[in-house]
């Protein structure tokens, strides 16, 4: 058996893991989605591909009719060479079927992964239980989730997280020989490839020097911060309210 037939044979068995974590670690997460190491990527994917074989295949039975053979992919795997032929010709009758098979299998298993994630978020499992915590302590901080920490001091008394709307950023930043102060409410953020912060993104901008008192308004929709440039950050939670006129009001979350 030719040993790259046998990896490539493997790698589509394990699709359906590598999709469901393509679709569990996407966006803020994306960054925890690579592995480089094939023993990990195995481990890391096995599981999901497993569950997601035993949810879908019945499913695609009942409707289509059609039920996938490992034994017949597996074969190729064989020391057997009549065994190699024979699962090699049933392969290239059935191509067509196992392509369409791999493809609602791995997009099923995408938006599977999609799915738990954003239920993982919306009842903030991932912050109240170290075991769903994602590696983007950055997510944490910048939403207010890191409040409900176990080991946070920090407690709301009139207010949840849930009722944070907006992020407020106070930024000191050194310009060349420069130090300013930048105020503004976050749109979004980026991170490098190391998983560290990279980029603010903010608009409604106000800045002044460190050491002057009045504040200036700086034009622009958006203005991006270079977090190397960063010396700190202030986090400020606000909710947004609205009064029977329709105007609308912010308020410190408490």
């Amino acid at each position: 058996m030719d040993i790259a037939i046998g990896g490539i044979i493997l790698i589509i068995i394990l699709l359906p893991g590598i999709s469901f974590r393509k679709g569990y670690f996407s966006e803020e997460f994306s960054n925890q989605y690579t592995i480089k190491d094939f023993f990990e990527l195995f481990v890391n994917t096995l599981f999901p591909s497993l569950l997601c074989y035993i949810l879908i295949l019945p499913i695609i039975y009942l409707i289509c009719g059609y039920y996938y053979d490992f034994s017949i992919l597996l074969g190729i795997l064989s020391s057997n060479d009549n065994l190699v032929e024979k699962s090699a010709k049933q392969i290239n009758e059935y191509k067509f079927e196992i392509i369409f098979f791999q493809l609602i299998v791995n997009s099923l298993a995408f938006l599977f992964g999609i799915i738990i994630k954003n239920e993982i978020l919306e009842k903030s499992y991932d912050a109240k239980n170290k075991f769903f915590r994602y590696k983007n302590p950055w997510h944490y901080i910048l939403t207010g989730k890191y409040i409900l920490f176990k080991r946070s001091a920090i407690k709301l008394h009139n207010d949840s997280v849930k009722d944070i709307d907006i992020t407020f950023i106070d930024s000191v930043v050194t310009i060349g020989n420069e130090t300013y102060i930048y105020t503004g409410m976050l749109v979004d953020y980026e991170l490098s490839e190391d998983g560290s912060l990279d980029l603010l993104y903010i608009k409604d901008v106000f800045r002044k020097l460190l050491n002057e008192e009045d504040y200036k308004e700086v034009n622009g929709h958006t203005l991006i911060l270079k977090y190397e440039n960063i010396i700190n950050l202030n986090v400020t939670f606000i909710q947004t309210e609205q009064d029977n006129n329709g105007n609308v009001k912010l308020r410190l979350i408490e």
